[in-house]
């Protein structure tokens, strides 16, 4: 990851729709430009996440698989 992360949400073990409503829960707490890493193990997170950040009009900076978990970047508009 190329970028500095401002706060991190660990949604690892938690079933759909917990790692959205964490992440939307997260984000929410941060400022305009700052960037935030999820990091999920439930495989419905691959679709939901991307089309989370794109509904809401932030930012998909990354998104990668290591080990079965699945981590996203997401900058807040």
């Amino acid at each position: 990851m190329d970028h500095p992360i401002d706060a991190t949400i660990d949604a690892k073990g938690k079933k759909c729709p917990m790692p959205v409503l964490m992440a939307s829960r997260g984000l929410k707490t941060l400022q305009p430009g700052q960037v935030m890493l999820i990091e999920a193990t439930d495989n419905g997170s691959q679709s939901d996440i991307p089309s989370w950040a794109r509904d809401t009009g932030n930012e998909l900076l990354e998104a990668t698989t290591v080990d079965g978990v699945h981590r996203y970047v997401v900058r807040k508009s």
